[in-house]
């Protein structure tokens, strides 16, 4: 008798030994994932651009005008966390953009007198591109307010068509020209995820002057004196880190 009451007590013991360490795993609290902005990313965006320009042509004539289109396209950084709220980081973006603005303009012949012929002036910007530093700070570990700035390219399709006053018929000498210049902007980001962020954004893309800008045809060849290209971009875009 005395060997199965043992036998019993030993039984019961390991049993409850087994519970209490069920529970002691089940009420082990799960630590929360932290969130690190460190690392590198690739992603997307899409939005709205608009442009301010001004061209002065041939015979001095200045004219104002804006276009506005859309802009999408990837980025890809890599951004460092430290101190420990703040951020440093750089972005490359290249985007294909649907910029284009068709108004009157003139060209003027010298060696007809100084004929002056009505024309349709165009400019396409159809792809921007940046490279940025980043600056930010970090608010509730998820969260990322953040400025950029740094180096912005354009490809400029150019054209002015007209009745060429000799031959009679239509000519629209035309250029193709990468403009460079200079970015600034700023966004806030959300990371949604562990491995993915949403973010909202302003850029402005400045392109200076440029001039003398020569388009030419098979026909006849047309002097831009100068043409001066500002572009403003938001943005809402997705990012992979990794």
């Amino acid at each position: 008798m005395l060997k199965y009451l043992c036998g019993a007590a030993v039984l019961a013991l390991s049993v409850t030994t087994a519970s209490a360490a069920d529970l002691a795993l089940k009420a082990a609290p799960v630590a929360p994932v932290s969130f690190t902005w460190t690392g590198c990313y690739v992603g997307g965006h899409l939005g709205g651009v608009v442009s301010d320009d001004r061209t002065i042509s041939s015979i001095g004539t200045t004219v104002d005008f804006s276009s506005s289109g859309f802009v999408g396209g990837g980025q890809i950084g890599c951004n460092y966390q430290f101190a420990p709220n703040w951020l440093v980081g750089a972005e490359g973006r290249a985007a294909w953009s649907s910029l284009s603005n068709h108004h009157a303009g003139s060209v003027r012949f010298p060696a007809l007198g100084n004929l002056i012929v009505p024309s349709q002036f165009g400019l396409e910007n159809d792809f921007l591109a940046s490279a940025t530093a980043r600056l930010g700070y970090v608010y509730a570990e998820r969260w990322l307010l953040y400025v950029r700035g740094g180096t912005a390219w354009t490809r400029e399709k150019i054209d002015d068509a007209f009745i060429a006053p000799v031959a009679g018929v239509l000519t629209d000498p035309g250029a193709t020209v990468t403009r460079t210049g200079w970015t600034a902007g700023a966004g806030v980001e959300w990371a949604f995820a562990q491995h993915w962020s949403a973010n909202v954004e302003y850029n402005y893309h400045d392109f200076g002057t440029k001039g003398p800008i020569l388009l030419t045809s098979p026909v006849n060849s047309v002097t831009v004196s100068n043409l001066k290209d500002t572009i403003h971009a938001g943005t809402v875009g997705v990012n992979y880190h990794f």
